[in-house]
C-alpha cells in the first residue's frame, strides 16, 4: 500500500536497476534516435551549474543546427510509434536545443522573458512541416508531447527556463536506455537543493519553487489524494507528498506530514542562465 508520500523507496532502486542493468530490446534498439552530437554540444557548451555560454554558442552554431535537423528530419507519425523511453528522451532534447536556439537568435538578452511570445514561438519543425501541427512552439513541447501523453510530473523538473531559478540544464542528452533513470535523479536532485526547496524540520514555513504553483496541477497524477491533508489544497497536498518522497529524509517526512507550517514560493529569478554573465 502507497504511502501519503508517494512509493516506497525499494520500488525506485527496482526502477533505477531496471534501466540500467536490462539490455535495451531489439525493437528499443531499431528506433533508437542517435543524441550523441547533443550530447557532444553539451559538455562543451553547458557548465556544471547548468548554465550556457550562449555568447560562444552563437559564434559556433553549426553544431546546434545540425542537430535541429535531425530533429527534423523525423516526422509526428514516426515518434508516436517509438517505445516511451524513445519518445520522451526525444522531446526533451528537442525541447532544450529548440530553447537554446530561440536564446541565441536574440542575444545578448537579460531574460527570455524580454523575448515578446518566447514560449510560443514556433521552434521545433518536424518531418512533415507543411502540417501546421508540426510547427511547435516550447509550450506545445511541454504540455501537449509531454505531460500530455506521458503523464510524468517529474518532467517539469528537468526541463531548463533558460533562468536562474529554473531547473539546471543537464549536461548530458537524455537517451531511451537511460531516461528513466535520468528523470529521477535530476528530480531528486532539484528537491534536494535548497535554493529550489527548503524544508527545515520545526520552522513555520518551507520555501519551494514557484513551479510547484505553477504545475501543481500535475502533481495530481501520481501523488493525490482523495481528501487534502490538513490545511492545504488537494494540489499542495499532492506537491507535499511529492516532496516528501524524493527528500528521502524520515525526520522532513514527518515534518512535512504535520502539516505546521505555511508553503511560501519566493519570487522567482528569470535572469538568463548565462555562463558568460555568471563568470563576470
Amino acid at each position: 500500500m502507497r504511502s501519503w508520500y508517494g512509493f516506497k523507496p525499494y520500488f525506485w532502486v527496482l526502477v533505477i536497476s531496471f534501466v540500467f542493468v536490462l539490455p535495451i530490446t531489439k525493437l528499443q534498439a531499431a528506433t533508437a534516435f542517435d543524441h550523441s552530437a547533443w550530447d557532444a554540444f553539451l559538455k562543451k557548451f553547458v557548465n556544471e551549474k547548468g548554465d550556457v555560454n550562449y555568447q560562444a554558442v552563437k559564434k559556433d552554431s553549426a553544431g546546434l543546427n545540425d542537430y535541429l535537423k535531425s530533429l527534423a528530419a523525423v516526422d509526428a507519425v514516426t515518434i508516436s510509434g517509438w517505445p516511451r523511453e524513445e519518445a520522451v528522451a526525444y522531446w526533451l532534447n528537442a525541447y532544450h536545443a529548440a530553447m537554446i536556439k530561440l536564446v541565441v537568435e536574440n542575444y545578448p538578452v537579460r531574460s527570455v522573458q524580454r523575448i515578446p511570445g518566447f514560449w510560443d514561438i514556433a521552434a521545433v519543425r518536424l518531418g512533415l512541416a507543411r502540417l501546421a501541427d508540426d510547427n511547435l512552439s516550447l509550450n506545445d513541447i511541454r504540455i501537449k508531447n509531454l505531460i500530455g501523453i506521458y503523464r510524468d510530473e517529474k518532467i517539469h523538473l528537468v526541463l531548463s527556463l533558460a533562468a536562474k531559478g529554473g531547473p539546471r540544464l543537464p549536461r548530458e542528452a537524455f537517451t531511451g536506455s537511460k531516461v528513466e533513470g535520468q528523470l529521477f535523479l535530476l528530480t531528486r536532485q532539484f528537491v534536494k537543493d535548497p535554493a529550489f526547496v527548503a524544508v527545515e524540520p520545526g520552522r513555520k514555513k518551507i520555501r519551494i519553487s514557484r513551479l510547484f504553483k505553477w504545475y501543481g496541477q500535475d502533481f495530481n497524477l501520481d501523488f493525490g489524494i482523495s481528501e487534502p491533508f490538513g490545511k492545504f489544497s488537494k494540489i499542495e497536498t499532492a506537491v507535499l507528498s511529492f516532496l516528501a518522497h524524493y527528500l528521502e529524509d524520515e525526520a522532513k517526512q514527518e515534518y512535512l506530514q504535520e502539516g505546521r507550517f505555511k508553503i511560501e514560493y519566493p519570487t522567482f529569478d528569470w535572469s538568463l542562465n548565462d555562463w558568460q554573465a555568471g563568470a563576470s
